[in-house]
This record gives structure tokens, sequence and C-alpha cells, in this order.
């Protein structure tokens, strides 16, 4: 199975992102956001566009946001009520870690590992 996965262009999958995805699908396409995003009317045409492409997979595609979109994640989700072969799919991690930042400020940041495919 065919995976788009949604990932804006400032970032990249870490080794556990790539691990969860490689076990789960045996093709990875990356759909790059630009730093600046998408203006609703972009995000409404590129997911548009994103059904057409699991549709033309024969049904056998996922999305899965590894950068959050919220009103494209809610556009494809609706879609998928439509298309039940469309799967829309989210990279998760509920581990936080606690980091040092210059001036002695601690923040809490993701994990680098624990990550799932929900």
């Amino acid at each position: 199975m065919k995976a788009f996965v949604i990932l804006n262009e400032q970032h990249s999958l870490l080794p556990d992102q790539e691990k969860v995805l490689n076990e789960a699908f045996t093709e990875l396409e990356i759909v790059s956001v630009p730093a600046e995003g998408w203006t609703a009317e972009e995000i409404s045409k590129r997911s548009e566009y994103l059904v057409i492409k699991c549709y033309q997979a024969k049904g056998k595609a996922a999305v899965v946001f590894a950068s959050p979109i919220p009103l494209m994640i809610m556009e494809m989700v609706r879609f998928s009520h439509y298309y039940e072969w469309l799967q829309v799919k989210l990279l998760h991690n509920d581990a936080r870690v606690k980091k040092e930042i210059p001036g002695g400020k601690i923040i809490t940041a993701v994990a680098r590992e624990g990550w799932q495919l929900l």
C-alpha cells in the first residue's frame, strides 16, 4: 500500500517515524508543504488531488499527516466518509522529553522515539 505523507518542507521524518511508515506501507510519497503554508483554496485543491491519487492507486493508498494541517485533515476525513477506500492516518507520539535551552529555561518537546500511526 502507498502512503502520501504530508510534511512541511522545513521538517524531515525522524528515523522512528520512517520505521513506522515503512512497516505499514510499501511505498512513500512525500507531499511537501511550503514553509508559508497554503491558502484555504489551495488546501481544497490539493485535498481533491490527493483523493484522485488515492483512487488511481485503486484504493490501496492512504494520506498520512506527519505535519498537521487542520483544514486539510478535516477535508480528507470528510472525503473518507464518502469514499470508504480512502484512509486518513496521523503520526502521533504521546512521549515528551524535557530539554534545557540557552538561558537555563526548560521546555518540553516530542520524543524522537515512540511514534504511532493512528
